[in-house]
């Protein structure tokens, strides 16, 4: 779908996004604020039905992380609820129950503090890094959640760095969704600590190469999911998995890194990417980016989930917001931005307002399932990256 020609965002359309933000600040934060917490035993409920009642699961240190993440980002979008003492709340529960001395992140355990997993995955230290990133940003022992984060790092670092880049993953496949995810972490970090950056910004420049050089197509332009030791493509037992929610959040991340580093390769990796979701990845009947492509970039799984319409919003905003893009590209991203808030609209309409749809299948009915908390941070990051004005204003 190209539009060469479309007009630049109206006021109407800027009430869009300004609505997204009230429905995040008016009805999703108070609600999850209020049912998602666990007062009696600590951390956040991973799942919320729609008569608001929690579904009892193990209590993920990702998901912990991701709600330390929406109440510190909520706050900073004027949310006046308890942002401060929620975060602090989950922090104390990820400090206590999921994070050992030397930094190893825990995977899981149950409510009441027993153990229940400890199996390493890459995914939970780089929400941890990034949970302790926002919560610096806003509380006063900065340096104290610094030094913690340094020594996750180190754990991560000693235990399983790639020899060729990036991080192992526990077992073969390698997935490129860890890496996009500690990509995010570091950079996180890179963008708050000024002087001390430097460290942070080595880090993400390390996955921004092993993306350029091995993560990326050479021909397609597209990241696929799954490599081998040697960081080379793999398939799975249905062929090669392409999710058009990763190109278009590899977009979004390979941006913000081109605007610290001025590397016109991340620009034009970054800016195919979003093309190739746009492109190949988005159901034009319903107006939602669907599941998975295969390695010829047809259509492998026509649902839709949720969150790959929020990484949808971010890519286009930052094609929309980088200092690079012709003015072409920006009244291209302009349409497309709202396209994608559209798309987006459908899945909030749920009742009580502040739960969510996670699920579209190709009649564009939705599965019935409960709601998922870690959803909340795709959403929050989405609406958060609509109201910057710039992708170094995001996380600095």
């Amino acid at each position: 779908m190209i539009l060469s020609s479309t007009p630049w965002m109206s006021n109407k359309d800027r009430s869009e996004e300004r609505m997204l933000t009230r429905w995040l600040t008016n009805s999703a934060l108070p609600l999850w604020s209020h049912h998602g917490v666990d007062r009696r035993q600590g951390g956040f409920h991973e799942k919320l039905d729609f008569s608001l009642c929690p579904i009892e699961e193990p209590r993920r240190s990702r998901l912990v992380s991701r709600q330390i993440y929406c109440f510190a980002i909520g706050h900073e979008l004027e949310w006046t609820g308890p942002a401060q003492e929620l975060v602090h709340h989950g922090l104390g529960f990820l400090t206590s129950h999921l994070l050992q001395e030397d930094g190893t992140v825990i995977a899981a355990r149950n409510a009441d503090g027993s153990r229940i997993d400890n199996r390493y995955d890459p995914l939970d230290y780089a929400f941890v890094l990034l949970a302790l990133a926002s919560a610096a940003r806003r509380l006063a022992d900065r340096d104290v959640l610094h030094r913690l984060a340094i020594r996750i790092r180190q754990r991560l670092v000693d235990g399983w760095a790639h020899p060729q880049g990036g991080f192992k993953d526990a077992a073969l496949p390698l997935k490129a969704n860890s890496q996009m995810h500690l990509f995010e972490a570091f950079l996180a970090w890179a963008e708050i600590m000024g002087d001390d950056a430097r460290s942070w910004q080595q880090f993400a420049d390390a996955i921004g190469e092993l993306a350029l050089a091995r993560l990326v197509d050479p021909t397609s332009g597209a990241v696929s999911e799954f490599f081998d030791a040697a960081w080379q493509p793999v398939s799975d037992a249905r062929g090669t998995l392409v999710e058009p929610g990763h190109q278009f959040e590899w977009s979004w991340l390979l941006y913000r890194w081109s605007m610290g580093t001025g590397d016109d390769r991340a620009f034009r990796a970054a800016h195919r990417l979003a093309e190739i979701g746009e492109t190949h990845g988005v159901d034009m009947v319903r107006g939602v980016a669907i599941n998975a492509l295969d390695g010829r970039l047809h259509i492998r799984d026509p649902q839709a989930k949720l969150w790959p319409q929020t990484e949808r919003i971010k890519a286009w905003h930052a094609v929309n917001t980088h200092p690079m893009s012709q003015p072409t590209d920006r009244q291209r991203a302009e349409a497309f931005i709202q396209l994608a808030i559209a798309g987006l609209e459908l899945y909030l309409t749920a009742e009580p307002a502040g739960l969510w749809q996670e699920a579209m299948l190709p009649d564009g009915s939705f599965l019935s399932q409960p709601v998922k908390a870690s959803s909340l941070y795709h959403l929050t990051c989405a609406i958060h990256a609509l109201n910057s004005t710039t992708l170094a204003g995001r996380l600095s």
